[in-house]
């Protein structure tokens, strides 16, 4: 993880290049920061993206370090954070991080449409522990009142439940749009993946559809890191599904020995009538009807 760091007009300022998966897990913050702001950083931050979108993440200290902890997952996967994207951070005030995203082509990325749920105002109030060398304030998030009936995309992903190995990406500008550039999940690719073999055939289906994608696919080491690429195939999945940015997609192992994946889309055109458990129960149904047929 390569990182810089610079105070302007006393906006604090640092970046940091994406050098390995940090989709899973935990992102250090830079040690000269950590030196100078720790001190007074509460336990729970705001970190809010060029479009408005505020995310809630809990702070972990440890040894002198400090991490963005849970919530930082969630964040990463919305946004497809992979090797090679540039985060630019600007610390502004006591519990807030604006954030700037770039991927490898050091653009801008086009941010997914904002997440339908309520804006949380994160709030820290004045409140320390007295005893404490990493002093943390008391952070709360105002929620809808609706409460657990607030859906997302993301969210409606994860509650839908697979019989097999899956796992979830949100589509970002270049996996809808050239270079349709698609990368598997490290952790996944290590668990389900035959290493032995660097390169091989993928296979993508949706439900309802008797068409079966074809693909290809590339394991190689980039600076000591294990690569999961989709080299050919995806593009045309793509096109052919009509997928869009902020589209999220859950990738299930259906079938191993040939590595087939069928992929359960959910749309943002949806997501205004989205309902998790009828997508899940009619889902399930058809998946259930096709392995019986």
């Amino acid at each position: 993880m390569a990182t810089e760091y610079s105070e302007v007009n006393k906006v604090v300022q640092f970046f940091m290049i994406i050098t390995e998966n940090r989709q899973q897990g935990e992102l250090m913050l830079p040690i000269k920061f950590v030196r100078k702001h720790g001190q007074g950083l509460p336990n729970v931050i705001c970190l809010k993206t060029s479009n408005g979108e505020n995310w809630k993440i809990n702070l972990v200290m440890n040894d002198g370090k400090i991490w963005f902890g849970q919530g930082w997952k969630e964040f990463a996967q919305y946004y497809s954070l992979g090797y090679g994207h540039l985060l630019v951070f600007k610390y502004q005030r006591l519990s807030e991080f604006h954030v700037d995203i770039f991927d490898t082509t050091r653009v801008e990325i086009e941010y997914p449409p904002k997440r339908v749920e309520a804006e949380k105002e994160c709030r820290t109030s004045k409140k320390r522990k007295a005893n404490s060398s990493f002093e943390f304030g008391s952070t709360s998030c105002a929620k809808n009142s609706k409460g657990k009936q607030v859906n997302t995309r993301l969210e409606c992903a994860k509650d839908f439940k697979t019989s097999n190995p899956s796992f979830i990406l949100v589509m970002c500008t270049t996996k809808v749009e050239s270079p349709f550039h698609l990368t598997i999940p490290c952790k996944f690719g290590r668990t389900h993946f035959d290493l032995e073999k660097k390169i091989g055939d993928i296979y993508f289906r949706v439900l309802d559809d008797e068409r079966v994608w074809p693909a290809r696919y590339k394991i190689r080491m980039i600076k000591g890191k294990t690569r999961f690429d989709v080299t050919s195939g995806w593009m045309k999945f793509s096109k052919n599904n009509n997928l869009e940015v902020g589209d999220v997609c859950k990738f299930e192992l259906v079938l191993k020995t040939n590595m087939t994946l069928q992929v359960h889309i959910f749309r943002k055109t949806n997501e205004v009538n989205l309902d998790c458990s009828t997508y899940a129960k009619s889902s399930q149904q058809k998946d259930k009807a096709t392995t019986q047929g």
